[in-house]
């Protein structure tokens, strides 16, 4: 009896590990490494401190002002100081654009900018995109951040045209309906002539 016990359970547990290691095969090396230390509680707290990546500051109402009058005004917590250093070091040739400010004003932003950068601020994002920066050099594109490719990695290209214009990246308040809050919901995202967006 004890034979046939064994016989049945060997293959049966090998079946489980295969089917568990596949599935686990089918997921990125850095979600797999995160979900492992977020289950320890290793990242728990870092992770999941607040979602919303805004801050509301006079700062922020200034930074608001000055730089979403041309773009839209990102939230600090997408990038590092670092990145923020070099984006304002540059604004006489800021992506095409001459975006000079007066030394006060482009003092006060930075400020504001490196104050409350990934790396700095506890929040959800600001997290998540230091962490996916832990192996690769600062950029002064969010779009390059492996965070952001990693959260659109599922938008296939044809989707970003659409009606003969081009969604892009750089407008996050075109998909995210509360962007400008500081919320990147799930739920709350409406692609222009798509709709509701379910991945």
């Amino acid at each position: 009896m004890k034979k046939r016990t064994i016989l049945w359970v060997v293959p049966l547990s090998v079946t489980m590990l295969v089917g568990a290691g596949l599935v686990f095969a089918d997921r990125g090396e850095d979600e797999r490494e995160y979900e492992s230390e977020h289950e320890e509680g290793f990242f728990s707290k870092w992770f999941k401190h607040d979602d919303a990546i805004a801050f509301k500051t006079e700062e922020s109402g200034f930074y608001t002002e000055e730089c979403g009058s041309c773009h839209f005004p990102f939230q600090p917590g997408f990038l590092p100081a670092g990145s923020w250093e070099q984006i304002m070091s540059g604004l006489d040739d800021h992506f095409g654009e001459n975006a000079e400010l007066s030394d006060q004003d482009g003092q006060q932003i930075l400020d504001y900018l490196t104050n409350n950068s990934a790396g700095k601020v506890n929040r959800e994002i600001a997290n998540k995109v230091m962490w996916s920066m832990r192996y690769t050099p600062e950029t002064d594109r969010i779009t390059e951040t492996a965070f952001f490719r990693h959260e659109h990695r599922e938008i296939p290209p044809r989707i970003l045209v659409k009606k003969g214009e081009k969604i892009a990246f750089s407008n996050c308040d075109s998909c995210h309906t509360r962007a400008m809050q500081g919320s990147y919901d799930d739920d709350e995202i409406r692609i222009p002539g798509i709709g509701r967006w379910d991945d």
